[in-house]
């Protein structure tokens, strides 16, 4: 059965881009030669890497201001200030490197200056804005509201689903995705299962809203479901080979990062760049290194994931429907021949760079590459860098992101970057 008026995108429609639009994947595989995606424009990266070093650390303090729970970071290019987004405290605060806090604002509520369930901080030439479910706020750097921009009336929605805004335009038009439930994504509610998400650009006509697709991305093996006790438990894929999307709201434009499809080898990375009328402005293919799904790997997911549903059936005798946690596990697994070659996907505010987490490991430290947007020939950056951090924002000399201790608590941490010597 399908929802009257909702879309459902065949498994074959992923993003990719043809004469300057997004078009769905089946199609450009059967247009003609000129149509076909290129070959990948960077061998590996063989040259020395980019180390790193701590040079800023803060939230420490048990008590008091520096005390982190969830974070996101932003940072100014020059590495003087540093925005740190907690959203449950409904709280945006700046602060220098060194840990001191130069503003400290918001609260939960609908007033001027409150954040109702904020989701991202971003900077601009006067100042920084947050984004919440209600409206944009614009700040000065001293903390100062600017101007507050209310997002479009709740009553616009894609195909009856909510739509989450990220972006709001120079010309007053706003970049967003639909919000659309799990059950639905996956066809549990008798549907069939929804593969690709859209990209949609709303603005205003006269009295009326409108809609546009600016792209599609690909959503398919991103969700792991486990029936209990007569619910659904629903994750993110432990190898998730879904896209990712970043929108930026200086250009104009969205950003997907790809790792699978079946014009992609195993390791390949494809980054695509499109303005918020459908036009590319960038597209870059780069070949990291292949890394199989071995047992072993699988093996450690499903113990991780088998001792969770344990727990829930000692909590609650009979959850797992007479089943073995083991088997649950197993099956809600997906299990692809080759790792996803995109692990994270970041786009630095500061340094305008595109930053790719790869799967591959030395030692302890993690793999990046960075590269330039609009460059196709300058091979990217490797940059290792502790597998513990969550890289946030990069600028020319440092890398910014959250670390938590072994008592959970987030710290904001600045890393200096280093060159080859």
């Amino acid at each position: 059965m399908r929802t009257p008026g909702l879309l459902q995108p065949s498994v074959a429609d992923r993003p990719i881009v043809s004469h300057g639009r997004v078009v769905p994947l089946a199609l450009a595989l059967s247009a003609a030669c000129g149509d076909r995606p290129p070959e990948p424009s960077d061998a590996i990266v063989t040259g020395e890497d980019w180390l790193s070093e701590s040079a800023y650390r803060f939230g420490e303090a048990m008590v008091g201001d520096a005390l982190f729970g969830r974070i996101y970071v932003r940072v100014t290019a020059d590495n003087r200030r540093v925005f740190v987004l907690e959203p449950f405290q409904s709280r945006v605060s700046i602060w220098a490197p060194d840990g001191r806090r130069l503003v400290d604002l918001g609260s939960s509520g609908e007033g001027p200056g409150d954040f109702f369930h904020p989701h991202r901080v971003d900077l601009d030439e006067s100042g920084f804005y947050i984004r919440d479910q209600q409206r944009i706020s614009y700040f000065s750097y001293d903390g100062s509201l600017l101007r507050t921009v209310p997002n479009p009336p709740t009553s616009v929605s894609y195909q009856g689903f909510p739509i989450r805004l990220y972006v709001l335009l120079d010309d007053g038009s706003f970049l967003g995705v639909p919000v659309i439930a799990a059950s639905i994504r996956l066809g549990l509610l008798g549907d069939d299962p929804i593969d690709t998400m859209s990209v949609l650009r709303v603005r205003k006509s006269g009295r009326d809203w409108v809609q546009e697709e600016v792209l599609r991305y690909s959503i398919r093996n991103a969700t792991q479901v486990i029936h209990l006790g007569g619910s659904d438990r629903f994750a993110g894929q432990t190898y998730a080979d879904s896209d990712w999307y970043r929108l930026d709201r200086e250009a104009g434009t969205v950003l997907i990062a790809r790792s699978a499809g079946k014009d992609l080898e195993p390791g390949e990375a494809e980054v695509i760049e499109v303005s918020a009328s459908g036009d590319t402005v960038w597209r870059r293919r780069v070949a990291l290194a292949p890394v199989r799904l071995t047992r072993a790997m699988l093996e450690s997911s499903i113990d991780s994931l088998a001792d969770i549903l344990e727990r829930r059936e000692e909590a609650n005798p009979g959850v797992l429907g007479g089943r073995s946690a083991r088997d649950l596990a197993e099956e809600a697994l997906y299990a692809p021949k080759y790792l996803p070659s995109v692990r994270s996907f970041m786009l630095s505010a500061s340094s305008g760079e595109v930053w790719l987490r790869s799967q591959e490991r030395v030692d302890t430290l993690s793999v990046w590459y960075a590269m330039e947007r609009g460059d196709t020939v300058t091979p990217p950056r490797r940059v290792l860098l502790p597998e513990s951090l969550e890289v946030h924002d990069a600028t020319a000399t440092h890398v910014w992101g959250a670390w938590k201790d072994e008592l959970g608590v987030n710290y904001v941490v600045g890393r200096r970057l280093m060159p080859p010597s």
